[in-house]
């Protein structure tokens, strides 16, 4: 009795040891979806449960290179704190990896040809564009030098940031770059910024005040969309010489600050 008492309390001391590991094999993550769309292998759908930690991208399905993270492939995970992406990966969708509050780092493989992870952020491979930076990483960032380009939901929901630093050679933050940062407080454009896209700065109520350089071309509709605490805008260039898109202003609840001053270039 005393004998199978104890391969009992083996089996569950066994059991619960590895029950984390469920849903992993050789260390690539179980239960990510995949479909064939125009003759590529395209990961849809990641499993968001609380036994998964660590999402792994294998660089094979069924003997086929998997080479596209579409839209929404691994949005809102609860529990995620690493994503690994394979050598094959050349496509991630916009909306790939959005609003994954727990997510501390990326890791690429070193073969792939199309991005990298430098400090555990995505970046393309030849570091021009920041794709995603992971929402839990730090309060503060600073982009590493030589990127051209904020990628389009780069940031977003980012709820921890508070102050994202960019160097000169930034020249367009894309659509919804930095939606709903709303502990963001401190930001400063580039030198160089040109391209300022649809609802890149929307909900940053943070905010309190932003000077655009004179290098500005273009700054979309909605761009400061319901930056409720921002104040005012000095924007370096005479108002005629900007493409601006409607509301591009900050607002409140879609309507023009009644305290909001624009200082534009006299």
């Amino acid at each position: 009795m005393r004998r199978l008492t104890l391969i009992i309390v083996f089996v569950l001391i066994f059991s619960i040891s590895f029950s984390g590991c469920s849903l992993n094999i050789e260390g690539k993550t179980k239960d990510i979806k995949y479909k064939t769309k125009d003759d590529k292998i395209t990961v849809y759908e990641v499993p968001n449960v609380s036994e998964i930690l660590v999402i792994e991208i294998p660089d094979e399905y069924e003997g086929k290179p998997v080479t596209v993270i579409e839209d929404f492939a691994a949005v809102n995970l609860e529990y995620v704190t690493k994503i690994i992406i394979g050598k094959n990966i050349s496509e991630i969708g916009g909306w790939a990896f959005t609003n994954n509050q727990k997510l501390v780092e990326f890791e690429v493989d070193v073969e792939n040809e199309h991005f990298c992870a430098v400090d555990g952020v995505l970046y393309s491979k030849d570091k021009l564009t920041l794709i995603t930076y992971p929402p839990a990483k730090a309060q503060e960032y600073t982009v590493i030098d030589g990127v051209e380009t904020i990628r389009s939901k780069a940031f977003y929901k980012c709820s921890k940031i508070e102050s994202v630093t960019l160097p000169d050679t930034v020249k367009n933050i894309e659509e919804k770059a930095f939606f709903r940062c709303e502990k963001m407080t401190d930001f400063a454009f580039s030198s160089n910024i040109e391209f300022i896209g649809k609802d890149a700065f929307a909900y940053c109520t943070g905010l309190q005040s932003i000077e655009i350089p004179k290098t500005i071309v273009q700054i979309d509709e909605y761009a400061f969309f319901n930056c409720t605490s921002l104040n005012t805008v000095s924007v370096d260039k005479f108002e005629a010489e900007i493409q601006l898109g409607e509301k591009w202003y900050p607002t409140k609840n879609g309507l023009e600050k009644d305290d909001l001053v624009i200082n534009w270039k006299e």
